[in-house]
Parts: structure tokens; C-alpha cells; sequence
């Protein structure tokens, strides 16, 4: 097990420090730490104001952090731009100097910046860079999957809104029910928990479908649910590309649509309103089926994400989601997944039956 430091100075948030965040929460067992030097001196939960690293001290810089032995300084915010800011940049040369690898999922890639590459090489440490594209490259074709697996995949109506969460909590509880099942991780975060996938938004579009394919086949083989973590929305100006490559790729079995309690649009553009829930529904849906041979691909049920919401609001807007939709809600950390894999059960169960 590593011991790892996550670097999220001034993003130590539920939203801006989303890889920090889901890290913490699924590798808690390995992390000693995290840095943000306007939290520094409160543990974790308290920074973040959630019940995930009770006791996981946050500290001001890397030398303050050194205190608790790590080996390894993750950083754990995953911004669109593919700029490296200069006080992280301190930061990461302050761990290389204290001996201590890096893992990154930034679009800047830290083995191709001279200065950082340098000193990683003098003080023998590794540099990760996760949003590495593959060399092997292939375009998708139509290849069969092994009988009795089930692909899902998750869609959404914005970027930040439960994709890779609902993808990990359901693959758990599917392994907790007995069930054959692994998870498919296509971005940085979900990289640094799963320990591999793909970085899907650092491939070249012609050849996302047959990545994912790939390796949704190859894994199909070996279990028979998979659970594909999505990215971006089909409706989402700026990384519909990805969400599409994604679908064509995985051509998954069933989906589950993840959505933010309220929201009515696109959150770092206002002016872009979301469609209804049941029409962006059948958008994806249709995007898939449009590709998939057999049409028989549906949204299966919602993960609703009612972060900062009371318990009782939180059950009120799942309540909302499942009459305006028809289908089965829930928010798979507060309330657990449970229905959503009641729900993709039920769909196996019944395409086995048509056929």
C-alpha cells in the first residue's frame, strides 16, 4: 500500500477538490494526508464538511506533511486548463525533493516540463501521468461481447454530477451481493482509484470508441457485470465529444442517468439550459441505440446528487425525480445504490427473457 499525500491547496472542497474528494473517499486506507493551506489544522471531514476522512489531518505544505512519512504526492484537483499554476508547481518540487513520486491526472504533463522532469530524475523518483494517451490506437468495429456480461454505463446531465461515484458504489455493491463485477474508469480520478482504464478526454476522438471498446470487451470476458464511469453529458457544450465516444465505445446494456437535485443548467454556463430530465433521457438512449444493434439499451434508473441538501429535502427531490421520470432514484452515498441495481437486475432479467 502507498502512503499518499493529496495536494488540493485552495480546492479543498466537496466540488473543487473532486479527485481529492474521491480519493479520500475510496483509498481512504492509504491516505496520510492533504495539503490546503487555508484548511490546515482541521482534518478532512471538518474541511470538507462531509462524513469521509474522520481523523485524516489537512496539512499547510508539503514539508508540514512530511510528518506523516508519505511516499507518493497526488494531486487532487483536475482543472480544464493545461497550465500548471506556479504554487503547485512549488509544491510538487518540494515533494520531488523529499524523495517522493507523483501522480497526476492534469493535462500538463509533468515528464515533459523540463525543470520538474530534471529533478525527478536527480532525486530518483517516478512522475505519473495518467491522462497519457495509449499508443496502441484503433478505431471501434463491431465486435461481439461474451454472453452474460451486462455493460453499464453512466450518463449525465452535466459534467460534475456522480458519474464515476455511482459507477464505483454500484460495482460495490454488486461484488457485496455475490455478483462478478469490476469497474471501467475513464478519467484521471477514477484512474488513481481503480489503478487503471483509460484517460479517455487525452485521446484523439477518431480512436475513444475503439479504446473503450477494447477494453470493455477484454473485460467482459473475465466478469459479467462491468460498470463503465461516463464523462461530460450528451448536452454539455464543451465535452459532448468524449460522452459520445464513451457510449459508442462501451454500447452498454443499460444506463443510469446522474443529475444535481435542482439544477436547471449547465453549471459553469448559465445560459445553457438542461432539457428535461425524461427528454434528455431518451436523447441518450437514442445515441446509443442509434449505433447499438439490438436497440435495447435504456436508462434504467437516476442517481440524483443532493450534496449540501438536508435529509428531508434530499428525500423530497428523490421522490420528485422518480414521478417526473418513472424510474427508480436515489443518491447512492446518502441512501445507497441499492435500487439502481435492483433495477439493472430487473432489465438483465428481462431482455434474457426476449430473447
Amino acid at each position: 500500500m502507498a502512503r499518499i499525500v493529496v495536494l488540493a491547496e485552495r480546492n479543498l472542497t466537496p466540488m473543487r477538490g473532486k479527485t481529492a474528494v474521491g480519493l479520500i473517499r475510496y483509498r481512504e486506507p492509504e491516505i496520510v494526508g492533504s495539503i490546503d493551506s487555508t484548511r490546515s489544522g482541521m482534518d478532512v471531514a471538518t474541511a470538507l464538511g462531509q462524513d469521509v476522512g474522520h481523523g485524516i489531518p489537512v496539512f499547510r505544505d508539503v514539508p508540514e506533511s512530511l510528518t506523516a512519512r508519505p511516499d507518493t504526492l497526488a494531486i487532487g484537483v483536475s482543472p480544464a486548463s493545461d497550465q500548471l499554476k506556479p504554487d503547485f508547481r512549488a509544491q510538487i518540487l518540494l515533494a520531488i525533493e523529499s524523495g517522493l513520486d507523483i501522480l497526476s491526472g492534469l493535462h500538463f504533463r509533468l515528464s515533459q516540463d523540463p525543470e520538474i522532469a530534471t529533478a525527478a530524475r536527480r532525486h530518483g523518483v517516478r512522475l505519473h501521468d495518467l491522462r497519457t494517451p495509449p499508443e496502441d490506437r484503433r478505431v471501434a468495429a463491431h465486435v461481439e461481447r461474451r454472453q452474460g456480461n451486462s455493460t453499464v454505463l453512466a450518463v449525465g446531465s452535466d459534467g460534475t454530477v456522480g458519474k464515476m461515484t455511482t459507477m464505483l458504489e454500484l460495482d460495490r455493491a454488486a461484488r457485496q451481493a455475490g455478483l462478478s463485477s469490476t469497474f471501467l474508469a475513464t478519467g484521471q480520478t477514477g484512474m488513481m482509484i481503480a489503478g487503471g482504464g483509460l484517460p479517455a478526454d487525452g485521446i484523439v476522438s477518431d480512436f475513444l470508441a475503439g479504446a473503450v471498446q477494447e477494453h470493455v470487451v477484454e473485460l467482459a470476458e473475465r466478469f459479467d457485470w462491468t460498470f463503465v464511469e461516463g464523462q461530460g453529458a450528451l448536452n454539455h457544450p464543451a465535452y459532448a465529444a468524449v460522452t459520445v465516444g464513451i457510449m459508442h465505445g462501451a454500447l452498454p446494456d443499460a444506463m443510469i442517468m446522474c443529475h444535481a437535485a435542482g439544477a436547471t443548467s449547465i453549471e459553469e454556463r448559465p445560459d445553457c439550459r438542461l432539457p428535461d430530465l425524461p427528454r434528455l433521457i431518451a436523447a441518450n438512449e437514442e445515441m446509443v441505440n442509434l449505433v447499438r444493434p439490438d436497440g435495447d439499451c435504456a436508462v434504467v434508473g437516476v442517481s440524483l446528487r443532493t450534496l449540501g441538501m438536508s435529509d428531508r429535502d434530499a428525500a423530497a427531490a428523490v421522490r420528485q425525480v422518480t414521478e417526473e421520470t418513472g424510474l427508480p432514484t436515489t443518491d447512492v452515498i446518502r441512501f445507497g445504490p441499492e435500487p439502481l441495481l435492483a433495477a439493472l437486475l430487473a432489465h438483465r432479467d428481462n431482455r434474457r427473457g426476449d430473447r
